[in-house]
């Protein structure tokens, strides 16, 4: 008997619906199982959250990872204006995941056509600060040239939120009146007046500032480009003020800057995880050398299971710290450096072992023990004014970039007529050493010329001085990733190492790993953040360990997680951060 047409119709329309949610249910049930504070998307993880939710809404309306991590760094230059602007330079580790690669664009300031000769007498003289140590700005050059290569929306849509944000009062953070009151900084903090006091009395807490002159400047380089400010009207109002003040910074100086574009650097760990950083003169090599030396160790979960074992871990990580430390400053710019460190024999197996072998349970060994230049060039085989953000995009790119103005408040120079702070960035060759020979002593003073003053030769114009900076991304086999980067000057490749290791071997998850206390080492000493255990530190001065403080002592990392399909990012509490993702 045939069937009516109205039953056919009937049965078509519930055998649809039974396979519609079929399919709805099949696709909830393989939907991955993230934890509430994850994304399944893309995040963004900045020194604050409205720079957070800046970069994240820019993902969302089709901004590349790029896109996103410049329109974070402009609201850093604002928010958290002691860290971070166009008055400093940026270094970006971009991984593209289209074509696979990683590449770094280097945007770090440079050393002016004019300077003083005798500057680096200075360095021991208290602070390095004012008009004489202040570099050729790269941050715009920078965000230009990632933004070219790698941005998709129009460049004026990355400045726009923070022009709005700049419509209304800034608001006093605590970390900005934390820095702003310390006694260090009363005296040269006079310079900022224009900006950040009410007549001669430093803002408090809560206190709100216009920053009109910003605002515009910001506008001007949203309408024209990095050229208003290397090339035009804003150049020249910069260079007037600074002048004033006393640097030698010059219309040519900004005219000749250009940003490096270079292959990053990188090593696989364990056979699976590749990590991919800046070389020199940033501190990638530095880096990946110390958690070469650690990999043989075998860390895991139970290398932290009793006191003893902890002490033990803690006291190997040390001793790679001290080692990797003391080769910090001589990571110069091989550009310019007459003896490059061999980063090909510093991260080789053979090396990472020869290191393993000075490393015994002792944590008293002389300075001399922890110098590695000579047995480089035999074998063949401070600062803290620093912003670092962390971003993975939709399609699996991400990019990890720091933002400095060097010290906090950089130089203390402020140019009234464009709202920018200038940095103090030739204060990095206070750490360096363009000479380094294995049969003299190796100091720590910088650039030793034959006749011994230190001093910066005329061939340095354009040099990038060394740079604890190390914007990381890691790859694992499985296309798991870390995205990860930290600012606080000499603290930063501590900070990122023992991040990196708490994620990677000891198995934390992302907050636990960033917020875990930190040690970092100087020369043959050791310093440890006030929250760090009791138990492990005097486990480690009972070794021999010699402890050392720092009373401006600022790690705060930023970093991005991917396991599966789940995103997790977290900003550093030392620095009141939040994340935000989609």
């Amino acid at each position: 008997i045939a069937m009516s047409t109205g039953k056919i119709c009937c049965l078509v329309l519930l055998t649809l619906g039974v396979l519609a949610v079929a399919v709805t249910l099949v696709v909830i049930l393989t939907q991955p199982r993230c934890a509430p504070q994850q994304y399944l998307h893309g995040a963004v993880a900045a020194d604050t959250e409205s720079c957070s939710l800046i970069g994240r809404n820019i993902l969302k309306s089709g901004g590349t990872a790029v896109d996103a991590a410049i329109a974070g760094l402009i609201c850093t230059s604002v928010m958290n204006p002691q860290s971070s602007g166009l008055g400093g330079g940026v270094i970006f580790t971009i991984y593209n995941a289209s074509t696979g690669t990683v590449e770094v664009i280097n945007a770090r300031e440079t050393v002016p056509r004019v300077f003083p000769h005798n500057l680096l007498s200075g360095c021991g003289a208290g602070f390095p600060i004012g008009p004489r140590w202040i570099g050729v700005p790269g941050e715009l050059r920078g965000y230009e040239e990632a933004h070219k290569r790698h941005g998709r929306l129009p460049w004026k849509a990355l400045f726009e939120p923070t022009i709005k944000l700049l419509s209304e009062p800034l608001v006093i953070s605590p970390v900005l009146g934390k820095i702003l009151h310390h006694p260090a900084f009363s005296e040269p903090g006079k310079n900022l007046c224009p900006l950040l006091c009410d007549g001669q009395r430093f803002l408090k807490l809560g206190e709100t500032f216009r920053w009109q002159a910003l605002q515009r400047t910001l506008q001007a380089v949203a309408e024209h480009g990095a050229a208003a400010f290397y090339e035009g009207e804003i150049g020249r109002a910069l260079v007037e003020d600074v002048t004033k003040a006393g640097s030698s910074l010059s219309l040519e100086d900004l005219r000749a800057y250009k940003a490096e574009v270079s292959s990053a650097l990188n090593i696989t760990l364990n056979n699976h995880t590749k990590v991919f950083a800046p070389g020199p003169p940033m501190g990638g090599a530095v880096l990946m050398f110390i958690l070469k030396v650690l990999e043989e160790y075998k860390f895991h979960k139970a290398s932290l299971a009793t006191p003893e074992e902890k002490v033990k871990t803690y006291h190997y990580i040390a001793e790679a710290l001290k080692f990797g430390n003391m080769l910090r400053p001589h990571m110069s710019d091989p550009a310019f450096s007459e003896a490059q460190v061999p980063v090909g024999t510093l991260l080789s197996d053979q090396f990472a072992e020869s290191v393993r072998q000075r490393i015994d349970n002792r944590g008293d060994h002389p300075l001399s023990h922890y110098s590695l230049l000579e047995s480089l060039y035999k074998d063949k085989h401070r600062s803290m004014g620093t912003s670092h953000i962390s971003v993975l995009a939709a399609d699996g790119s991400a990019v990890s970039a720091t933002s400095t103005i060097n010290y906090p408040f950089g130089s203390f120079v402020y140019s009234n007529q464009t709202g920018i702070i200038l940095n103090n960035e030739l204060a990095d060759f206070c750490i360096a050493n363009r000479s380094i020979k294995p049969d003299e002593p190796v100091s720590l003073l910088p650039c030793l010329e034959p006749h011994g003053k230190n001093n910066i030769s005329a061939s340095a114009l354009g040099e990038k001085p060394p740079s604890a900076m190390v914007p990381s991304i890691l790859i694992s086999k499985s296309g798991d990733m870390l995205v990860i980067g930290g600012a606080g000057g000499g603290w930063i490749i501590s900070a990122t190492t023992m991040v990196i290791i708490n994620k990677l071997w000891f198995g934390y998850d992302l907050e636990d790993a960033i917020s875990a206390p930190v040690m970092h080492t100087q020369g043959d000493s050791v310093l440890f953040e006030d929250s760090f255990s009791k138990e492990v530190r005097t486990g480690l001065l009972g070794k021999g360990h010699k402890e050392k403080k720092d009373k401006f002592a600022m790690n705060v990392v930023q970093g991005i997680s991917k396991e599966g399909k789940c995103i997790s990012a977290y900003s550093d509490k030392r620095k009141l951060g939040k994340s935000a993702g989609y």
